[in-house]
């Protein structure tokens, strides 16, 4: 009737949806076309920045777009002085951050900011922990944010007291935080590393955490973040040294030991001998497989001159001892068997 508006049907409602998203998707491959064309071309120009640009910001996913946009920017930094390259920096930033309130998940957002940052003349690290102060404020478990900030804050020499006192502020607002709860496992060696060297954080530490974890169960029982971290305190506590388990091999000969923790054989009062067919072996020298530090759980020797092929059963013997306590364990070689085990359970104490 006259005078009236029109009320669409539903089925007219997504007829004119489908024909927009169609019409959308027409513009998006012509340019993604056009693109794709001047990349083929080697056009490293301001008019194939504003297509990549264009197409980003309507779709902030497309990896070959991102990869194309820093091919741009790569070719016009090396040819501006640094005053336009530090202006085109910028001008960046502000794109990227207008492409994560689109999407702030974005993985390819997030990975083309490093990549900028690491090719900013003159970047500005505050800003950056700014802007992932203010993401994480949209969403304190946006772990893409949460990865970025690490990368920040190595690059800006932010102190990790300064980054454990953040995840208390985050996890005090809300426990169900397991970005929070998982950065401060990887801080707590880091500002309150153990005193034997061991690479785990203090025993008093990880006591106080109990209690941290614990406020948690008592707020929300049923969130999973807390007990991801209780489970974690758990495998970190004080552990009494004992061999875990003992391989012999015939090829090599040699004999490798796994610890229940990290040690050095040879100081600190730990020493292991070996004995084969009940007579202890003199000058074994036993290597760290972690070569890269003088402590380490996994430690092996060479048994060269003392193992042979094809003869009778060979009784072999591993003997710790340790401050703590001596411990025996033993592993019998067969004339058939080319190597050998033998486990022990390890206990935990605190």
């Amino acid at each position: 009737m006259h005078g009236r508006l029109k009320v669409r049907t539903t089925a007219e409602q997504q007829e004119l949806k489908r024909q927009e998203r169609t019409q959308k998707l027409n513009k998006f491959q012509a340019g993604f076309n056009r693109a794709s064309q001047k990349r083929l071309n080697k056009e490293y120009d301001k008019e194939s920045l504003l297509i990549t640009g264009q197409l980003l910001a309507a779709n902030p996913d497309v990896s070959t777009l991102w990869n194309y946009r820093r091919e741009i920017i790569q070719h016009l930094l090396d040819v501006k002085p640094k005053e336009e390259a530090q202006l085109l920096c910028s001008e960046e930033q502000e794109f990227l951050e207008a492409c994560l309130r689109v999407n702030p998940k974005s993985y390819g957002v997030w990975h083309h900011r490093s990549w900028l940052l690491n090719k900013m003349p003159t970047p500005d690290w505050k800003t950056e922990l700014q802007l992932c102060n203010k993401f994480l404020e949209y969403d304190e478990r946006n772990f893409h944010c949460w990865d970025y900030r690490r990368f920040v804050v190595k690059q800006s020499g932010v102190s990790a007291e300064e980054e454990l006192e953040f995840t208390s502020d985050k996890i005090s607002s809300n426990f169900s935080n397991y970005s929070s709860w998982y950065y401060r496992s990887k801080l707590l060696p880091v500002v309150h590393p153990s005193p034997d060297g061991s690479g785990r954080a203090a025993e008093d530490v990880l006591l106080k955490e109990f209690q941290l974890v614990q406020n948690a169960f008592f707020t929300d029982p049923n969130d999973q973040s807390a007990w991801f971290y209780h489970r974690w305190l758990l495998g970190k506590g004080e552990q009494k040294l004992e061999v875990d388990c003992l391989y012999v091999s015939l090829d090599p000969p040699k004999i490798i030991v796994r610890l229940t923790k990290p040690v050095k054989v040879g100081s600190n009062g730990v020493a292991l001998s070996v004995s084969v067919q009940g007579k202890q072996l003199s000058n074994v020298h036993w290597q760290n497989s972690a070569s890269s530090s003088l402590y380490g759980s996994l430690w092996e020797c060479s048994l060269q001159d003392h193992l042979v092929h094809g003869s009778d059963c060979q009784d072999i013997a591993v003997e710790l001892n340790s401050s703590e306590h001596t411990q025996l364990v033993t592993c019998a070689l067969g004339a058939d068997q080319s190597e050998a085990k033998a486990v022990s359970s390890s206990s935990f104490c605190w």
